[in-house]
Order: structure tokens, then sequence, then C-alpha cells
């Protein structure tokens, strides 16, 4: 799969908007041309939404600590968006050429330490994409 040239430049001024390197710019690349190519711009919509908040919840829930007050809830609701997430992008590369889908299933969607740790970062990326989004500015 080629990734559009507006693409391209999108996720080079997304890095500048966001004064940091991407972790996976080319997987968020291929998110945002499958959502453009298959009409799915709502629900790529909606998986940034949630990767917004998993990310500032990640990060709530290391600084509070699983022994606070409150902590519990928003586990739960952190696991809660982490499978809506992990859904709307399993369903979003659905769409893609076989070796992109698979690529991801590996990379992303396998049940073990090292993906989950991938998929919270490629999370953390698209989160990006939400501010930008939040910002005023366009999808490519």
């Amino acid at each position: 799969m080629t990734i559009r040239p507006e693409t391209s430049n999108f996720i080079k001024e997304l890095e500048r908007h966001a004064n940091r390197k991407l972790n996976y710019p080319q997987e968020v690349a291929y998110l945002v041309d499958i959502a453009r190519l298959s009409n799915a711009v709502d629900q790529f919509e909606d998986t940034i939404f949630h990767a917004k908040f998993i990310a500032k919840s990640f990060a709530v829930m290391r600084r509070i600590g699983a022994d606070d007050e409150g902590y519990d809830k928003l586990s739960a609701e952190f696991q809660s968006s982490l499978q809506k997430a992990t859904a709307l992008l399993k369903s979003l590369v659905e769409r893609a050429p076989s070796e992109i889908h698979q690529h991801y299933a590996t990379t992303y969607f396998s049940l073990n330490q090292e993906t989950l740790d991938k998929l919270m970062n490629l999370i953390n990326d698209l989160a990006l994409v939400k501010n930008w989004r939040v910002d005023g500015k366009p999808l490519p």
C-alpha cells in the first residue's frame, strides 16, 4: 500500500505540531489512508477519541498509583476504552491489503506484553492526531 503524498505531508506537520517524532509514523499514515480510502473517517475519528482518553488515563493511573481512591474506576474505564479502540483499529485494518492487515495483527493485536507496549505507543501517536483535530486542523 502506497501512502498518499498529502498523508506524508500531514505526518510531517503533525510531528511539528506535537513537537516530537511519532513512534510509528508509517502506521499512523496507513490508518489515515485506510480511513480516507474506505470512507471510514468517522470510525478513525472515534478511534483517535478513545486514543486520547487512553493516553490521558494511563498517565493519571501511573501518577496516582493503584492504591489511590478512584484508581479502580479509572482502570475499568481505561480497559473499556482500550477494548473499543482496539476493535475500531482491527475493523479499520481489515479494509487494508492483506500484508498491512497481517502486520497490524502480529505487531499490535497479539496478546503479549511486547505487542501491548507497541499498541500503547501507537495509541499515543493517535492521541496526537486527536490533539491536531481539537486544534481545528483537518485530516488529509
